[in-house]
C-alpha cells in the first residue's frame, strides 16, 4: 500500500500526506471494512451510535484531513506542473466557467488516491502468492525478466519485450479480481437475459464469478497465465474478462494500472522471490475490494543477480 500509495502521489497528484503518512492505511483498512460489511447487512447497522461506528468516524476524519493536506499544500505551493492535481483544481465547466467546488475537488482527489493505491496494491499481492504456489510459472517469469532486463532497472520502452509478465498479471486478476464486484443502474426500462429491468433497476456484475464460468475458461480454477497468450485469447467474448469494468464507466486508470504493475514486479522479481509461509490461511474477503482475510505473510529470499554486457 506504501508503494502503490507512493506512485500516486508523486506521479498523480505530486504531493504527499504530510503528518498523516502514517495513519492512512489504518484509516483505510477500517473504512473499507465497515463499509464492506455495511453491504452485506444493507446498511442497517450504520444508525447505532456503537464502538465500531466511532471507528469508523474516525477514520474517515483522518482520510479527509489528508485529503484537504493535500489540497492545501497544493495551493499554499503552487507547483507549476501538468500533473492531474493542477488539472482538476484549474477545469472549468463548459457551460458556467466555474472551477470544481472544494468538495467537487476533494471527491476527486480522494477517489484517485484511494482507488489508485488500493487496486494496484492489492493486484500485486495476489500476484505475489499464486507466483509462490506455481513454481514453474514463477521460473518462466522470472526467466523472461532475467533474459530482457540483465540486472538493469526496467523502462516503460521494456514492457513489450515482457509479455509473460504481462499474462501474469492478467491471470491473477482473473482469479483475484481486486474490484470483484461493481453496479451499474438502469437509466431506462430493459430487458436482459429475459428479465425486465425497470428504470433505476440496480445490477451487480461480479468479476470474481464471470471469471470463473467453465463455459468460457478452460479449467478455470487453474493459474494459467498462457491463456492470455493472443492466439488462446483471439476468440474469447470481450465481456466476460471484467478486472476493470467496462463501457463508459471503465476503471479511468486501468492503463496506468497495468504499466506500474508491470514495472513493480520487473523490478522487484530481479533481486526477490517472495513464498508464502507454510501453513498460512489464504482467504478472499470480498470488502469494497478483494483482499486476504489474514493477510499475505510471506518471506523474502534474494536472488542472485544477473548481469549482462
Amino acid at each position: 500500500m506504501r508503494l502503490t500509495r507512493t506512485v500516486v502521489l508523486r506521479t498523480l497528484l505530486g504531493a504527499d500526506l504530510g503528518p498523516f503518512a502514517d495513519t492512512v492505511d489504518d484509516a483505510w483498512k477500517i473504512l473499507n471494512e465497515h463499509i464492506g460489511d455495511s453491504f452485506w447487512s444493507l446498511g442497517l447497522t450504520d444508525w447505532w451510535p456503537s464502538a465500531r461506528k466511532r471507528r469508523f468516524e474516525a477514520a474517515r476524519a483522518v482520510l479527509r484531513g489528508a485529503v484537504d493536506h493535500v489540497i492545501a499544500e497544493r495551493r499554499r505551493h503552487p507547483s507549476g506542473r501538468a500533473d492531474l492535481l493542477s488539472m482538476l483544481m484549474t477545469a472549468r465547466d463548459e457551460d458556467t466557467g466555474e472551477t470544481m467546488t472544494d468538495e467537487q475537488l476533494r471527491v476527486e482527489v480522494t477517489t484517485f488516491l484511494l482507488a489508485g493505491q488500493e487496486t494496484t496494491s492489492l493486484a500485486l499481492t495476489w500476484i505475489w502468492y499464486l507466483l509462490s504456489q506455481h513454481p514453474a510459472a514463477r521460473q518462466q517469469f522470472e526467466n523472461e525478466i532475467d533474459s530482457v532486463l540483465g540486472g538493469r532497472p526496467p523502462d516503460y520502452g521494456d514492457l513489450a519485450n515482457l509479455p509473460y509478465a504481462r499474462m501474469v498479471i492478467d491471470e491473477a486478476m482473473r482469479l483475484y479480481p481486486p474490484a470483484w464486484g461493481f453496479s451499474r443502474e438502469a437509466v431506462g426500462d430493459d430487458q436482459l437475459g429475459g428479465y425486465h429491468l425497470p428504470r433505476g433497476f440496480l445490477v451487480f456484475v461480479i468479476p470474481f464469478v464471470l471469471h470463473r464460468l467453465p463455459a468460457y475458461w478452460s479449467n478455470p480454477g487453474t493459474f494459467d497465465p498462457e491463456r492470455f497468450a493472443p492466439e488462446r485469447s483471439a476468440d474469447r467474448p470481450k465481456f466476460v474478462y471484467l478486472p476493470f469494468g467496462a463501457g463508459p464507466r471503465q476503471c479511468i486508470g486501468n492503463q496506468f494500472a497495468l504499466i506500474e504493475a508491470q514495472l513493480v514486479l520487473a523490478t522487484l522479481a530481479q533481486q526477490y522471490r517472495l513464498t508464502l509461509v507454510p501453513g498460512h490461511r489464504v482467504d478472499p474477503w470480498p470488502l469494497i475490494t478483494l483482499r486476504p482475510r489474514f493477510g499475505m505473510v510471506m518471506t523474502i529470499e534474494k536472488r542472485a543477480a544477473v548481469r549482462h554486457g
